[in-house]
């Protein structure tokens, strides 16, 4: 299991190499990586399933973004990357400001977006954006789901997976996060806001960025409903102007109750959390109903 016991020790290795003490490092997060903070770098811990290859692609992506100067959190200098640890692949960062003091705004994520959905192809191999695959994937292996409400996601990806077949997107297909929200973004110390977490890396339509966007701010209080005009001010394009755009939110919303309802275990919070949000995709308050975030 991935879960704090495991990666202790994975991290107190990659300290012990690095020259750091590792008993002053402080948890950041732990879900889909684990994340530790340590003097003037943070440790990124990928899941034991995560292939380094992966891993590595990130770090290719991460390396291109900054040659071509774009905004982005950068990776620890002169470190060969990613690390191999205890069967996990392992990526050392530098330590940015934490935004909590100055949060990062929409409006902010917009012109990010904006710039990064105007770089051309990188010249490395990604894969692509494949949501339908995934969510697949995340139902089959979820151990909290009932059948009630496996079966409720299967009969909503069916319909949904229809719709993404015959989509045809108007801004056109490029690198895209492909999970761009304000905890995926951070600031270094003049105030610069970047782009963080790269894990979902993709060649996909720029709408899935937007429709990300679109979904957080109309699910969780923050940054909430009405902050999605500030997005498409700063961004240059109003999403909603395109027929297809309200049943691309419908697919993203899926895809993450699909990843939570995997990575969560029987019992918890988070478990509590995605029972939650399915219970919201019917009846009245399927529009209203706000999630908490994961």
């Amino acid at each position: 299991m991935f879960v704090e016991a495991r990666t202790r020790p994975v991290l107190a290795e990659v300290c012990r190499r690095l020259g750091y003490c590792g008993s002053d490092a402080i948890l950041l997060r732990h879900h889909s990586n684990a994340v530790y903070a340590v003097d003037d770098v943070v440790i990124k811990i990928a899941p034991g399933d995560l292939g380094v290859e992966r891993v590595r692609a990130v770090v290719a992506v991460v390396d291109w973004l900054t040659t071509r100067r774009f905004p982005t959190v950068e990776l620890h200098p002169g470190l060969a990357q990613p690390l191999e640890v205890g069967g996990h692949a392992v990526t050392v960062w530098q330590r940015l400001d934490p935004a909590h003091r100055h949060p990062i705004t929409v409006s902010e994520l917009g012109t990010l977006l904006r710039d990064l959905h105007a770089l051309p192809a990188p010249p490395m191999a990604l894969p692509a954006l494949r949501p339908i695959h995934g969510i697949v994937r995340s139902v089959a292996r979820s151990e909290i789901l009932t059948e009630k409400e496996r079966a409720l996601l299967t009969g909503q990806l069916e319909v949904l997976a229809a719709g993404w077949e015959t989509m045809r997107f108007p801004r056109g297909t490029s690198l895209i996060q492909s999970d761009p929200q304000i905890r995926n973004a951070l600031r270094r110390f003049d105030g610069t806001p970047v782009l963080a977490d790269w894990d979902g890396a993709a060649l996909g339509p720029r709408e899935w960025d937007i429709a990300t966007i679109a979904v957080h701010c109309r699910r969780f209080a923050s940054p909430g409903p009405a902050a999605f005009a500030d997005f498409t001010a700063a961004y240059g394009w109003d999403a909603t102007s395109w027929p297809g755009f309200e049943e691309l939110c419908q697919l993203r919303e899926l895809q993450m109750i699909a990843t939570n309802a995997r990575k969560s275990r029987p019992g918890t919070e988070a478990a509590d959390e995605v029972h939650h949000r399915i219970a919201g995709l019917v009846g009245d308050e399927a529009e209203l109903r706000r999630w908490r975030i994961l």
